[in-house]
């Protein structure tokens, strides 16, 4: 899985780069964020009228844009805390609603019964994120490198990117009733990854600042 996430951020740097080129600077990342959370809601019309494959697609097609975002600001060195902020509420607001979307397709064409899984894998996936979130808040006034924060903080199973990847994988196969439970599985064992990570280094920094 750390392959293709590293594969799809690779390619999406060399997009990023002839974007910028072809349309001279004016693309911002901004405007691809948005795009891109624009374009979940052909996903949700997908799946609302009963067509996982077209959704599995369209999931796929518009996920990428959300590594070209911050592919194009690297490039672009326009990176900046504002567009982080909005790049990672853009991405719970897109899970929120295809999940949603998800649960109401599931329910009518899978089992009912499943819903509870859908409901479960959306909240601990807000999980996952919100203990990273609130380890970065907890050490705000630590002078400490993005990337060293993210190998502290992140990490696990189930990052967003791999989350997706499972979702279309079981739309485009007809898969979500197996896909749920295993979904469900990794975003617990990454909460407490991540929890067990986060709780060490602040007690590191309890016991230095005594």
């Amino acid at each position: 899985m750390k392959f293709i996430v590293s594969f799809v951020r690779n390619t999406m740097t060399h997009f990023a780069i002839f974007l910028n080129h072809v349309t001279a600077g004016k693309l911002k990342p901004a405007h691809v964020t948005v795009i891109s959370l624009l374009g979940h809601v052909p996903v949700v019309w997908a799946l609302l009228t009963y067509r996982p494959i077209l959704a599995a697609v369209l999931l796929a097609f518009f996920s990428l844009m959300d590594a070209l975002d911050g592919a194009l600001a690297r490039t672009q060195n326009s990176t900046s805390l504002s567009g982080m902020y909005f790049d990672a509420v853009s991405d719970r607001l897109k899970e929120v609603i295809v999940l949603s979307a998800l649960a109401v397709f599931a329910s009518n064409t899978i089992d009912s019964d499943i819903t509870w899984q859908i409901v479960a894998v959306m909240g601990t996936s807000m999980l996952v994120s919100y203990t990273k979130a609130k380890g970065e808040m907890a050490i705000a006034g630590e002078k400490i490198d993005t990337q060293k924060l993210n190998r502290i903080f992140g990490g696990g199973l189930a990052s967003y990117e791999i989350r997706v990847v499972a979702l279309v994988i079981g739309l485009l196969f007809g898969w979500i009733a197996y896909v749920l439970p295993i979904l469900l599985v990794a975003n617990s064992i990454t909460i407490a990854t991540r929890f067990l990570k986060v709780s060490k280094y602040l007690r590191t920094i309890d016991a230095r600042d005594k």
